[in-house]
């Protein structure tokens, strides 16, 4: 299996949250109020930005790359080197990209596109070599994802089922595997997922799609009735037909399965999600 795509959907929450004590510092220190900027940062720093390409394009990626840098000199964990490491796949794609696109007697440019993509490869080996072994959940992850790193993903597995998780993205991505095998307990961890978002606007769609097909294959049409109805509240794209074909098909009890995707629906909005109470056992 191929995690890329569900790990770039990541939150760089690492790099927020060093935005935030940084700015807690330089508010303490009554000094300037706002954030430096990615200009301010290389005039005092040069090591930070020089091996990066310095022309116009690239400079959302490279600026990522840049505060990240500034905002972790003194790391008190290698956590940091999750989004780090995301922001170089990011920032590679792009100058690789923009290699192709020709440019008359621009070869100046080209030279320092390439710096770009030499470091960006270098850092990226760097990185991989430094979190190996890492404990950090997400760059657990990474390493199986990456490299199929078998050990990397027991480690990733024992942290996920342990009550220690903030982050549902996590929940998610180890959902993603045990589908393949496990519909029970990818039940259980999407559903454990759903109660430590904060925002129902940050769910992924597909969650809910996850639980309605797991319950077309189990035979559960109940359950996959409910979660389509979930899935249509947030998904405007999302045409009624199949929930209702279902429902008629195999004659549900509509009424009261409407009223358990409402229930759902409410539990979610208010970030008050608990299967438990919800009784979604019951369906």
């Amino acid at each position: 299996m191929n995690g890329h795509t569900l790990f770039c959907k990541f939150p760089t929450s690492y790099y927020k949250a060093a935005c935030f004590v940084a700015s807690l510092v330089v508010i303490s220190g009554c000094s300037d109020w706002f954030e430096p900027t990615i200009k301010e940062i290389c005039a005092e720093h040069e090591n930070m930005c020089v091996d990066l390409s310095l022309d116009a394009r690239c400079t959302p990626q490279r600026a990522e790359i840049i505060r990240l840098r500034y905002y972790n000199q003194n790391p008190s964990s290698d956590a940091y080197k999750y989004p780090l490491l995301l922001s170089f796949e990011t920032y590679l794609e792009c100058v690789k990209e923009v290699q192709h696109i020709e440019h008359i007697k621009r070869k100046g440019k080209e030279a320092t596109r390439l710096k770009g993509v030499i470091t960006a490869r270098r850092e990226l080996q760097r990185l991989a070599r430094e979190t190996k072994d890492s404990l950090d959940p997400h760059l657990s992850y990474y390493h199986w994802t990456r490299f199929g790193d078998d050990d990397a993903f027991h480690r990733f597995e024992r942290y996920a089922a342990s009550n220690q998780v903030k982050d549902p993205e996590l929940l998610v991505n180890l959902a993603s595997v045990q589908i393949k095998n496990d519909p029970t307990r990818t039940i259980e961890t999407l559903y454990r997922a759903l109660s430590l978002y904060t925002d129902s606007d940050d769910i992924d769609i597909g969650v809910y799609h996850s639980l309605a097909s797991i319950g077309i294959d189990a035979d559960n049409y109940r359950m996959a009735y409910v979660w389509y109805g979930v899935a249509e509240e947030y998904d405007d794209r999302l045409p009624d037909t199949q929930r209702v074909q279902l429902g008629e098909r195999f004659d549900l009890p509509t009424n009261i399965l409407d009223s358990v995707t409402t229930d759902i629906i409410s539990a979610l909005d208010s970030n008050t999600f608990d299967a438990a109470k919800l009784k979604l056992n019951k369906l």
